[in-house]
């Protein structure tokens, strides 16, 4: 599990939205990865299922489920598996998932916004580690911020149908 019961609680709490900005070009110990890049199958793996059961149920109920993901190029392997493979299992069940490709990495951090009003900032090592997950709602500043942020992101990016496997 990631992060406190409170941010778990918040996916199923959500009654409009649910937006989440990436913008490291890798995310360490994530065992679908490490299976892709081991060549065996990754799949069937408990993590991803229930990523996509749980996008699906939510879509469902009428939650808009967006992600962007800030990428440069060349691709990082850690990018094309995510492009290639497992974004396009999160597109099916119906999460809007978009690019943006940017000369350098924008700055993070990382966060999660549900309604547009509750954020949890994602603070993550220079290699990728996932360090703590913060709730951030307190602050209206940085719930000001993250929605600035969420719009600039929607604003320029594209869907991920649109983005070329080339990178």
């Amino acid at each position: 599990m990631i992060g406190t019961q409170a941010f778990q609680d918040a996916f199923e709490s959500a009654q409009r939205s649910i937006f989440r900005l990436e913008t490291l070009q890798y995310y360490a110990g994530d065992p679908n990865f490490d299976r892709f890049v081991a060549g065996q199958s990754w799949q069937d793996t408990d993590s991803k299922p229930h990523w996509v059961d749980l996008v699906s149920r939510r879509v469902s109920q009428g939650v808009a489920m967006q992600r962007v993901h800030v990428i440069t190029e060349p691709w990082s392997d850690y990018v094309r598996f995510e492009l290639t493979w497992s974004y396009p299992l999160n597109v099916s069940a119906g999460e809007d998932v978009r690019i943006i490709t940017a000369p350098t990495p924008w700055e993070g951090p990382d966060f999660w916004m549900f309604d547009d009003q509750r954020v949890w900032v994602m603070l993550y090592s220079e290699e990728g580690v996932l360090d703590r997950v913060e709730d951030a709602s307190i602050s209206d500043s940085t719930v000001r911020s993250c929605l600035a942020r969420k719009e600039r992101a929607l604003a320029a990016s594209e869907p991920l149908r649109a983005v070329s496997p080339a990178g």
